[in-house]
């Protein structure tokens, strides 16, 4: 027992921020690429889809700490099962997508997801391009294309909403920069999406932070919960791998399990650039 004690004083200690033990959002440095994989199993099926995206902080035209603004752009192709997808539905999806991004979003001093500030742009961008589209298609494929795109931008609330099913940024954005216990918990309501066009599940989730960097220098935190659904039994946990010296996020699992409809959906955020963290002993927590 001794032992386990001394190594775990041998480790370094998280910085918190103020003896509230807040473990603060500053996006300041975000500049990264990420691969993300999602997989679906459902029964004796799994079906997985992988993409590249690219997260960078923008800056603010007024000096606050309270929101950032942050753009989001796809830099590869889709891949489901590890294979390019060249159906006319997929085509119509990627299409979609290009127009839907970069997409500009705002970020509260918790790190979660609260809007998004691209979307006059997004109709701006669409109005240019429409008859460009128009000809790459035929006709029946635009129309579908046309549609679904209206649909999405037909006001902002609309395109919140289909924003709002996007797992990577609900996932990313999750809200884990938050003030802990003395005993580096907290307990909280979260709320994510199953799959598209389906109301978000409520999970009430205990959310710990450990108070020594891990082996790789990373700080950890887990979420652990069930959800509040009567007519939805699901678990769901969650573990974020953080770089201690700007607290952005470099790796994240996390994994929805529902059994009354025997199904699992599993998220994986990872850094493309993984090279290896030092501590810089110099860093300063004054706000």
């Amino acid at each position: 027992m001794e032992k386990d004690e001394d190594k775990e004083k041998k480790k370094q200690q998280v910085l918190f921020v103020s003896q509230d033990y807040i473990l603060p959002f500053r996006p300041l440095e975000l500049n990264h690429e990420y691969s993300v994989l999602y997989t679906i199993e459902k029964g004796d099926k799994k079906e997985t889809f992988e993409q590249n995206f690219s997260l960078r902080r923008l800056k603010p035209d007024s000096s606050q700490n309270e929101y950032h603004f942050i753009q989001i752009d796809k830099i590869s192709e889709l891949l489901v099962d590890g294979k390019p997808v060249h159906s006319r539905a997929y085509k119509v999806a990627e299409k979609t997508a290009e127009l839907l991004y970069p997409l500009r979003i705002v970020v509260n001093k918790y790190g979660k997801w609260v809007d998004i500030n691209s979307y006059y742009k997004l109709k701006e961008r669409w109005e240019n391009q429409k008859e460009a589209i128009k000809e790459l298609f035929d006709g029946k494929t635009f129309e579908m294309l046309a549609q679904n795109i209206e649909n999405a931008i037909e006001d902002d609330k609309s395109l919140v909403g289909l924003i709002s099913g996007n797992w990577f940024l609900r996932a990313y954005f999750n809200g884990i920069h938050r003030a802990y216990t003395r005993k580096f918990e907290r307990e909280r309501t979260l709320y994510f999406p199953v799959a598209a066009e389906v109301e978000d599940i409520e999970f009430s989730i205990v959310q710990k932070v450990n108070p020594y960097l891990n082996d790789l220098n990373q700080i950890e935190v887990t979420q652990t919960g069930e959800s509040e659904n009567e007519y939805l039994n699901g678990n769901y946990t969650a573990g974020y791998f953080l770089n201690p010296n700007n607290y952005i996020i470099e790796y994240l699992h996390l994994k929805c399990d529902f059994v009354d409809i025997d199904q699992r959906n599993t998220i994986e955020v990872k850094n493309l650039d993984e090279s290896e963290i030092f501590v810089d002993s110099g860093i300063s927590l004054l706000i």
